[in-house]
């Protein structure tokens, strides 16, 4: 008897616990103080970027946020692989920091960015790398390392 009335108890309590709350739930602060302007927030983004269903990129990222009003995808410690037409990977990008325009198709990379081009046994390292889709045309305008297969700086 004494069994059945602290299990009594104790639903009784977690029903109570159940109930609807006034106020709605809250994002932690402690994401709001990473970017108060995200609409989302996904922690350990992996996503593959196509173009007329063929796979171009590769995207994966420690935190995204989401800026729907701007358009933007601000990203932390990211990486991109970029694919050729037939699939291959043509070069790795890494860096702390990132942002994607989704209307544009413009990115831009920033803090230990690093550029590796397998096939050319290539690396790239710079502060900020910027890409703008519509040229097809990536630049910097900070210092940049450039290391060739051969060890040529």
């Amino acid at each position: 008897m004494r069994t059945r009335i602290i299990y009594c108890s104790l639903l009784a309590l977690a029903l109570l616990s159940c109930r609807d709350s006034a106020e709605p739930p809250l994002v932690a602060e402690e994401i709001l103080q990473l970017n108060a302007e995200a609409n989302q927030v996904v922690f350990g983004l992996d996503h593959y970027l196509t173009s007329e269903g063929v796979r171009r990129a590769h995207v994966t990222a420690d935190t995204a946020f989401f800026l729907e009003g701007k358009s933007l995808i601000e990203l932390r410690v990211m990486k991109v692989t970029f694919f050729d037409t037939l699939g291959d990977t043509t070069s790795t990008l890494t860096s702390r920091e990132g942002t994607y325009d989704w209307n544009s198709g413009d990115m831009t990379a920033q803090y230990d960015v690093v550029v590796i081009n397998p096939k050319e046994g290539r690396r790239v390292e710079t502060s900020v790398l910027y890409y703008n889709r519509p040229q097809d045309r990536i630049w910097g305008d900070a210092a940049t390392r450039m290391t060739e297969a051969d060890g040529t700086v």
